[in-house]
């Protein structure tokens, strides 16, 4: 399992903090912060980055 940034589908995540209250993760592409972290499957990234685009651009 790899672990992905949710808003941009980057796999270029670091841990920046934790603790008691968990682990805050930054993404280096989109600069999300936040505790909230995808884990997928290799195989699988690629269709999740294809189905994270066709949903921006349906928002736009």
């Amino acid at each position: 399992m790899i672990k992905i940034c949710p808003k941009c589908g980057s796999i270029r995540i670091n841990w920046i903090a934790g603790g008691i209250a968990g682990a805050v993760y930054k993404c280096d592409e989109c600069n999300y912060v936040g505790s909230f972290i995808l884990e997928i499957k290799p195989e699988k990234l690629d269709q999740f980055r294809r189905e994270l685009n066709d949903n921006k651009r349906s928002e736009q």
